[in-house]
């Protein structure tokens, strides 16, 4: 399974240089960046509720088999697109369902493979094969558009998603009961776990953060004269795999919600150092940025899942990534408009203050912490 994960976050992650392609071979502007980067995100969000409930009831795996099925589909249609517009929109809007079907799916499977005494570091683990290609991905796609043109990019970027179809059917998944569906708790029940509607919150609230941080530093950095900008990405991810490697067991000795406040506290300073990127660099921004977001998400993730029986964990997985998702998506769209009229440093100010409002919002004890 973790290595269906890495091939298909290579071809995800080249996709993390759309705004450098938008703006340089497609002329788009900040708000049109913003809206095209974040209709994905917005597709994510509106299939939470149909992913979840279809994993809890019908199984993991299949829905992965979709997610990459589509990813493979849009990688290929990125061949055709050399304007802005109807097919560059769909295309996005497929590439949101591709990876919510995949990321649910395959991070549920994870939760019902891991001991729960380490349900951190596994998710962790996992969502490491994703970080990794954060890495490997945007760097090598840089090197090969400036080379070879991005046609080779998505290209690539389509071998890697059909190679990820073709090591799902390597994986294995234990079946829950009811299988069904007619005893499977509803989204209502999901939804008042205790404590889980304000994780819902510091997850809206800190996918701004991230939206604001990976969607328009690219634009930023360029408009310094800085044209090589996958150093962020590369520098993001190395800080974020030594935090889910070999800290990976932090949180759960330490305490998921204290080591989220320390991640939270992470996320304000990376937003505040990258308005002085034109003295600090995206190194070190990178390096800031993968330090927060490798402690967040998989401390989150398992805070939001803890001790749920296997038949709702889809759902509670599928309502924090969409809660985080709609907070990257709505910052992607709105930080876009705001970085038109009122330039890039307010936008990471914006950024800084929605990481305070989530320290401030986060709950005392984990959701399981408090139905105990």
């Amino acid at each position: 399974m973790l290595c269906a994960v890495l091939s298909f976050g290579v071809a995800h992650s080249a996709f993390f240089l759309l705004p450098k392609y938008l703006e340089l071979e497609l002329h788009a502007d900040p708000s049109q960046i913003g809206a095209y980067f974040s209709a994905a995100w917005f597709t994510t969000v509106a299939l939470v509720p149909v992913v979840g409930v279809w994993v809890d009831r019908h199984g993991r795996l299949p829905l992965a088999f979709v997610g990459a099925a589509l990813l493979t589909a849009t990688c290929i249609g990125f061949l055709a697109v050399d304007r802005l517009g109807g097919l560059l929109l769909a295309l996005r809007i497929v590439h949101g369902a591709a990876f919510t079907a995949f990321f649910v799916a395959t991070s549920t499977l994870a939760a019902d493979l891991a001991p729960a005494e380490r349900l951190g570091q596994v998710l962790g683990f996992y969502g490491s094969g994703f970080v990794l290609s954060n890495s490997v991905s945007p760097a090598a796609a840089e090197w090969v558009a400036a080379r070879l043109g991005w046609g080779w990019v998505f290209g690539g970027a389509g071998l890697f998603a059909a190679l990820s179809f073709v090591l799902l059917a390597f994986a294995r998944e234990a079946r829950h009961e009811p299988a069904d569906g007619r005893h499977v708790p509803g989204i209502r029940v999901t939804l008042a776990r205790p404590g889980f509607t304000r994780v819902l919150a510091v997850a809206a609230l800190t996918g701004v953060t991230f939206a604001a941080m990976f969607t328009f530093n690219q634009p930023f950095a360029l408009s310094l004269g800085i044209s090589r900008v996958s150093d962020f990405l590369v520098a993001y991810s190395v800080a974020a795999l030594v935090v889910r490697g070999p800290f990976g067991t932090l949180a759960d000795r330490a305490g998921r919600i204290r080591v989220t406040r320390v991640s939270l506290v992470a996320y304000a300073v990376a937003a505040l150092a990258m308005t002085r990127l034109d003295s600090l660099g995206l190194v070190s921004t990178g390096l800031l940025f993968g330090v927060a977001h490798g402690l967040f998400y998989p401390v989150m993730s398992a805070a939001a899942i803890e001790n749920a029986p296997a038949d709702v964990r889809g759902k509670l997985t599928a309502f924090f990534n969409g809660a985080f998702n709609a907070g990257f998506s709505l910052g992607s769209f709105a930080l876009g408009y705001a970085a038109e009229h009122f330039g890039f440093p307010p936008v990471f100010g914006l950024a800084c203050v929605c990481s305070l409002a989530a320290l401030g919002l986060l709950p005392r004890r984990a959701p399981e912490e408090e139905a105990g």
